[in-house]
């Protein structure tokens, strides 16, 4: 493929137009270029400006800062989920080491997660999203290869019990964690057995003793579990407890909260969380006709001027792997 060139025309005294200048665009120093591709998400730079011209696919092959932030966050969206995955495990490849933020939906799995714990290291944040095929044990073997983890955001998947002590454990640096429930029902009579549940807030109280925010929507945590993770986590500086409804604000409990500078309540509006679609209302629990959709209040639309474009990729696909997509050969 031929290097993309820019044209200049201009209107001559006397004459028609005549072409001026021309530039060539693979000669951008690589400090610009680079500052340019920065800006670009993985799926422009794996199947568009990063495989232009033998230039641009080097440098997104061999400069390891255009990956250290990587975030996935709607892929799952757009493409196949074993599409999302190989460009994840590209982008890991390519950020040799130095990937700081990783940030995925749906398509994250136990072997993905441990392809990226394997060989970043260096993570500093990590967010989640409805990722299901995550299980308490993957999650658990991924977390030993983040030692210097400091914001874990795990929202509507599928970890459960005791899984914060785990993961308090194995990432000793954590600053920011959220945990986030999918469905909630509030009711104002009597919890049934089993609808509350203090695991995971003692898990988070006994192992996190850093934390500076803490979120967690629609846990099941009481009074009691809340008490000992203000009690253990001194350091607290954000509580986002909405949708916890077996919590009852005492004047005990707001004593304790009183240091929090940022607490949202469990009645508080959950308007800027942008994932509130998903949260089933206690109206659609009561039985009404009222029926909750689920998908009209989602912040990011993906509509068919979004949808990616992979005819690109057919020249990729006798390479053996999905992997093999992404893996261009380069003359330096």
């Amino acid at each position: 493929m031929s290097p993309p060139t820019q044209t200049d025309m201009a209107e001559g005294e006397g004459e028609g137009e005549v072409e001026v200048e021309t530039r060539d665009w693979a000669e951008m120093p690589s400090d610009a270029l680079a500052a340019v591709f920065g800006k670009l998400d993985v799926t422009d730079l794996l199947t568009g400006a990063g495989i232009v011209c033998r230039a641009w696919r080097r440098l997104a092959a061999t400069d390891p800062t255009l990956w250290r932030r990587v975030d996935m966050s709607h892929q799952g969206d757009i493409m196949e989920d074993d599409e999302a995955a190989a460009m994840a495990r590209a982008a890991v490849d390519r950020a040799a080491g130095t990937m700081e933020a990783f940030w995925a939906d749906s398509f994250v799995t136990d072997v993905l997660l441990l392809y990226i714990s394997e060989r970043a290291s260096s993570l500093k944040s990590l967010q989640l999203s409805m990722c299901l095929n995550v299980s308490n044990e993957g999650m658990a073997e991924a977390m030993k290869g983040f030692p210097l983890l400091e914001e874990l955001d795990i929202t509507f998947c599928s970890l459960y019990g005791d899984v914060c002590a785990t993961l308090g454990k194995a990432c000793p640096q954590l600053k920011c964690f959220r945990l986030n429930e999918r469905w909630t029902f509030e009711m104002d009579y009597a919890v049934y057995d089993g609808m509350d549940d203090d695991t995971e807030a003692l898990g988070i109280a006994s192992n996190m003793p850093e934390l500076r925010e803490l979120q967690l929507i629609g846990n099941k945590l009481t009074n009691d579990g809340l008490i000992s993770i203000l009690d253990q986590c001194q350091h607290l500086e954000s509580l986002d407890i909405r949708q916890c409804y077996n919590i009852q604000m005492d004047d005990a409990l707001k004593s304790k909260c009183a240091r929090i500078r940022n607490l949202k309540l469990p009645r508080d509006s959950i308007s800027d969380f942008k994932y509130r679609a998903y949260i089933v209302s206690s109206v659609a629990y009561s039985g009404s006709d009222l029926e909750l959709d689920m998908y009209d209040d989602l912040l990011d639309v993906v509509t068919e001027d979004d949808d990616a474009d992979f005819d690109e990729m057919d020249d990729y696909t006798d390479a053996g792997s999905d992997d093999a997509m992404y893996d261009d050969e380069f003359d330096i």
